[in-house]
């Protein structure tokens, strides 16, 4: 019995000597290249004086970028993070998904989308968008819960303690003008402002196109919905053009913050539309993505 004993351990002793260690070997760099926005999505500019970062899931920062202005298609952002095949103190590995982390001149926040997607593979890009935006919960329409940007509530704290509000309420309507407060945030619109909000300006009935105008505010993204009738309605989405009936009729969205506005700029559009085939009436309606 003894005996047996003291093989097993001379077995193990040899087993331990023979392991070999992993050695990691570089095979390229994956791209993490897209927008930086705030919360009312407006893509940050070199102005904002911010950087973002990779950071590996025990801490170690893997690569580094600054933001800066938004090129032709919105990047303003790209992150190098080197790849090896197996994750070091300095690169990553394929299946990681490294965390996000953005800094400010005033301190250190992380984004709402707290990982990057998973690296798939070495010399590629993959692009992501990412708010800058902590949130904060509050009910809405029965159970359900929104989340509502802190710097938007920093921005109306003065005005809720003007009007004696302490709290906010996604579902209240402080200014009485119908759109609750949680629309007021998505639309751009100020709560405490009744003749603040989003609304068809004009209508025209045309020979080959329905014309619509609304305000848009910067920032924003905007969808047409249509339906033949009020009476149970099946809101579909719309294709229109802007600006001009004679255009070609592709878009589906009107992102103001791109084309037609900076920042928080306000302003009017028309959008044109084709009615539907052999309909004897059209309802229409702006929405805010």
């Amino acid at each position: 019995m003894q005996k047996a004993v003291k093989t097993m351990l001379a077995l193990t002793a040899v087993l331990g000597a023979t392991a070999v260690q992993a050695v990691s070997f570089p095979i390229g760099t994956y791209v993490y290249a897209g927008t930086l926005s705030r919360y009312d999505n407006r893509a940050m500019t070199a102005e904002d004086e911010m950087t973002i970062e990779a950071v590996s899931t025990n801490g170690n920062i893997l690569a580094v970028a600054t933001v800066t202005d938004p090129d032709s298609e919105g990047v303003n952002f790209k992150l190098e993070v080197p790849v090896a095949t197996v994750a070091t103190a300095t690169t990553a590995a394929v299946g990681d998904a490294p965390v996000c982390v953005v800094r400010s001149s005033r301190g250190v926040r992380a984004a709402a989308s707290e990982k990057f997607p998973p690296v798939l593979c070495a010399s590629a890009v993959t692009n992501c968008s990412i708010r800058y935006a902590k949130s904060m919960e509050f009910p809405y329409s029965g159970e359900e819960k929104v989340c509502i940007p802190e710097d938007y509530l920093a921005n109306i704290a003065a005005l809720m303690d003007e009007y004696g509000h302490s709290e906010y309420s996604a579902n209240a309507d402080w200014d009485g003008d119908g759109q609750d407060n949680y629309k007021e945030f998505m639309a751009g619109t100020n709560p405490f402002d009744a003749s603040d909000y989003l609304r068809v300006t004009s209508f025209s009935v045309g020979e080959t196109s329905n014309m619509l105008a609304f305000e848009y505010v910067g920032g924003h993204v905007y969808a047409l919905k249509s339906a033949t009738t009020l009476t149970n309605p099946d809101w579909a989405t719309q294709k229109f053009s802007v600006d001009s009936e004679d255009a070609e009729q592709q878009r589906t969205t009107y992102a103001a913050e791109t084309e037609y506005a900076e920042d928080d700029d306000v302003g009017e559009t028309q959008l044109y539309v084709t009615p539907v085939p052999d309909a004897t009436q059209m309802f229409y309606k702006v929405e805010v993505k």
